[in-house]
């Protein structure tokens, strides 16, 4: 079987200062939206609170994947249980947590090559 070389994800790829993408907040929605149970899931209902921060997206992401999985596990223990009707325990509401904080913003390193030069050090660069 032929090897299948994978290149190296760019460093640039996931600033933590940088706003998040509209992927990343529609996903953000999508999760809060599983989290809870099917009762409060009402569009008037969801949170208006804005993520404003990659590092605070992944923060959030992986809080909500954790509750979605608390809760898939949970269920799964309940349908286990011998006796136990489905109808018979409704599912307790369910609170989303705070956002996460967000640390001051970074500031990101100049890139190469983008260094304001004065008049001068160019005219003396010309004349080399």
């Amino acid at each position: 079987m032929a090897k299948v070389r994978v290149p190296r994800t760019p460093k640039k790829a996931f600033d933590t200062s940088r706003r998040p993408s509209s992927l990343l907040l529609g996903q953000i929605e999508h999760l809060e939206w599983a989290v809870l149970p099917a009762a409060q899931r009402k569009p008037d209902q969801l949170p208006a609170r804005k993520v404003k921060s990659e590092a605070q997206a992944a923060e959030r992401v992986a809080q909500l994947t954790k509750m979605v999985r608390e809760a898939a596990a949970a269920e799964a223990a309940r349908a286990a249980a011998p006796g136990t009707a489905r109808a018979a325990v409704p599912p307790a509401p369910v609170i989303l947590p705070p956002l996460p904080k967000t640390g001051a913003r970074q500031k990101r390193p100049p890139a190469k090559g983008t260094r304001k030069t004065t008049r001068s050090a160019r005219s003396r660069r010309s004349r080399r």
